[in-house]
C-alpha cells in the first residue's frame, strides 16, 4: 500500500495486459471513499497493421449500457474493424472512463490487430440512449448531432442524439453515422422516427457527395421486408422508405436528393429474414437494425450476417449486423444531383435533466448514489511510468462536458 497523493508506477516490471488500480482517500474528519479503475499495461510499441484491402463494419445495440457482459463476447467473436454501438448509456461517466476501459479491454484481447480508438456520445441520462464508435482506422473528427434540420427549415430535437465520425479508411474520409431512432409503437412515436430520419437525411445532403455509412437501430421496418420476410409488430415503414425509395408517393418527398442509399443486409441476403430483434421475445421478431451505405460502397459489399455468433442469443436483446467491404480503391463515383441547402448547427438546452426530449416511454433514469464520488485521474504515457494523481471531490449527478 502506498500512502500518498501521487505515485510513479514503473509498468515495465509488470506483465502486459489489464491491471486494477485502487485508490482510497480520507479527509480530516475521517471520512473515506475509494475508487478502482482498470488500466492496460502496454510496454511494447504498438504497430498498425498494413491495410489488407478488406475490412469489417458492425452495428450492435448492446441493451442498457451493456449490463450483460456477454455483449463483449459477441464483439470478440465478430472482431469488427469499425464498430457502432447503441444504448451506450453510462459510457461517458467520469470523463469517459467506462468507454476507455472497454477500449483497453478489447485492445488487450485483440493483440494481433491494430488497436481501437473510441468515442461516445456525451450528456447521456438514460441507459437506453447514447452511441459510440470503436475504430481501428484513424478518426479524423467526431461530432454529436442533437438537432437536425427539417424540410420546412425548422429544427427538430431528436430523441437520441446521432453521432458522426469521419474515419480515414486507407486515405479516404468516410462519414460514419450511429443512430437510434425513437422506440415503441404508436402513431406519435412513428411520427417522431420519421422526423428524425427526415432530418438526418437533410444533414447528410448538406455534406455533399461524400462516402457515407449509416449504422442504426431504426426501431422501424424496411419496405423490402414483406411476405416471408415480414416482421412482427407495428413499428411502421416510414423512415426506411424515405431512405430507400425516393419515388414512393408518400415518403419519397423526404428522400435524399444527393445520395442513393443501399440496405446492405437485404441486398446481400434477399431471402433471409435477418431478424435482429425478438430472439428473446418471439412475438416481436423483426429486422430493425441496419447498415446503410451510399453509392461509394455498392460495388464493394462482400458479405453480411446477423446474429451468427455463439454468444448472440445472450449478448443483448438485439443481434449485431455486420458487413465485409472490399476497399482496394479510393475512386469517387460520378456525382449525384444535389440541392442547394444550408444548415446551422444548433445546441439544445441540456441544463435540465427533466428535459422532455429525454423522456423515453420505458427508459430508467440513470440512478446516481447520493454521496460524493471520488474522481481519479490517470495521466498516460506510451511506455513506462504512469501517474495516479489529482484526487478531487465532485458533486452527485455532475456531468462532465
Amino acid at each position: 500500500m502506498i500512502t500518498a497523493n501521487s505515485y510513479d508506477w514503473n509498468t515495465t516490471v509488470y506483465t502486459e495486459g489489464l491491471h486494477t488500480i485502487h485508490a482510497q482517500v480520507t479527509d480530516s474528519e475521517g471520512l473515506t471513499d475509494s475508487e478502482s479503475i482498470e488500466v492496460l499495461v502496454d510496454n511494447v510499441e504498438s504497430t498498425t497493421k498494413p491495410f489488407s484491402g478488406t475490412f469489417k463494419v458492425m452495428t450492435y445495440n448492446i441493451e442498457e449500457s451493456g449490463f450483460n457482459p456477454d455483449w463483449k463476447h459477441v464483439v470478440w467473436e465478430e472482431n469488427p474493424d469499425i464498430l457502432i454501438l447503441e444504448e451506450t448509456g453510462t459510457f461517458d461517466d467520469n470523463g469517459n472512463s467506462t468507454l476507455d476501459a472497454i477500449v483497453n479491454q478489447f485492445n488487450a484481447y485483440f493483440v494481433n490487430e491494430s488497436p481501437y480508438v473510441g468515442y461516445c456520445a456525451q450528456w447521456i441520462y438514460y441507459y437506453t440512449s447514447g452511441e459510440a464508435i470503436l475504430s481501428r482506422f484513424p478518426v479524423v473528427s467526431f461530432n454529436q448531432i442533437p438537432i437536425v434540420p427539417l424540410d420546412d427549415d425548422s429544427d427538430y430535437d431528436v430523441t437520441h442524439d446521432f453521432i458522426e465520425a469521419i474515419v480515414d479508411i486507407n486515405g479516404t474520409n468516410v462519414h460514419i453515422f450511429g443512430a437510434h431512432l425513437k422506440a415503441m409503437s404508436g402513431s406519435t412515436n412513428e411520427w417522431r422516427r420519421e422526423r428524425e430520419m427526415e432530418g438526418i437525411i437533410n444533414y447528410m445532403d448538406n455534406l455533399g457527395d461524400v462516402p457515407i455509412m449509416y449504422l442504426s437501430d431504426q426501431n422501424s421496418f424496411s419496405p423490402d421486408d414483406t411476405g416471408n420476410l415480414a416482421p412482427h409488430g407495428d413499428l411502421g415503414y416510414g423512415p426506411m422508405t424515405m431512405m430507400l425509395y425516393p419515388d414512393d408517393p408518400i415518403y419519397g418527398t423526404f428522400s435524399s436528393t444527393v445520395h442513393n442509399f443501399t440496405d446492405v443486409f437485404r441486398t446481400l441476403n434477399p431471402t433471409d429474414p435477418g431478424y435482429s430483434f425478438g430472439h428473446q421475445s418471439p412475438s416481436y421478431l423483426s429486422r430493425i437494425d441496419y447498415i446503410i451505405v451510399n453509392s461509394f460502397f455498392v460495388d464493394k459489399l462482400l458479405n453480411s450476417t446477423c446474429g451468427d455468433t455463439l454468444s448472440a442469443d445472450t449478448g443483448s436483446d438485439h443481434y449485431s449486423v455486420d458487413v465485409f467491404i472490399q476497399w482496394n480503391t479510393t475512386s469517387i463515383p460520378a456525382s449525384a444531383s444535389s440541392k442547394s441547402a444550408t444548415f446551422t448547427e444548433a445546441t439544445p438546452d441540456r441544463s435540465d435533466p427533466a428535459n422532455t426530449r429525454l423522456v423515453e416511454d420505458t427508459d430508467p433514469y440513470l440512478w446516481r448514489p447520493v454521496k460524493n464520488i471520488l474522481e481519479t485521474h490517470v495521466s498516460w504515457v506510451k511506455h513506462g511510468a504512469k501517474d495516479l494523481q489529482g484526487f478531487k471531490w465532485i458533486f452527485p449527478l455532475q456531468r462532465h462536458t
